[in-house]
Formats: C-alpha cells, structure tokens, sequence
C-alpha cells in the first residue's frame, strides 16, 4: 500500500469513528471530553506538517472535514467514506508541509 492510500485509510476511519460518536450524541450519550483516535496528529506527521501556522492551519481543515461525516450514511463497508477520505486528503495535501 502507498503513503497516499494509507493516510487516506486513516482518514476514512477517523470519518468512521466520528460518525459513531455523532451518532451516540444524537441519541444522548455525551460525555465531558472528545473521544478522539488523535490519528490526525500521525497523518499530519506523515504528512509532513511542520511549523506552527503550518499545523494549525492542518487541524483546522482536517476537523472541518471531519465534521463533514455526519451528513453521510453509516454503511456496513465504510465505502461511501472513500470519496470524502480522498477529498480530505487532497485539501491537506494542498496546504503542503
């Protein structure tokens, strides 16, 4: 597997993991803290994010894109996350490391 599909892989299981926590805070399971698997911190790395601004920056459009999961279907073979994992990717990537 390339670094490419590998950090979309991740991405697309962060999508999935967020759709299962907007899911069990519609239905009234909240807690205090974000659950978070923190994968954008390895992606970031893999990446190449450097600097401050440069992470920030990272964070930023890798949480908007996140948010983005709720407006989707959640489907037994995760799938029909691809097209967002890939969308997110090339918006990190544009931001460059």
């Amino acid at each position: 597997m390339n670094k490419e599909l590998l950090i979309e892989n991740l991405i697309m299981q962060d999508l999935r993991h967020m759709q299962l926590i907007y899911g069990l805070e519609s239905i009234g399971f909240t807690e205090e803290s974000f659950h978070s698997l923190d994968l954008c911190f390895i992606i970031a790395e893999m990446m190449g994010m450097r600097g401050e601004e440069s992470i920030d920056r990272f964070f930023l459009v890798y949480r908007d894109q996140l948010s983005k999961c709720k407006e989707l279907d959640m489907e037994g073979n995760r799938e029909n996350l691809r097209p967002l994992a890939k969308e997110s990717y090339l918006k990190l990537k544009k931001l460059g490391g």
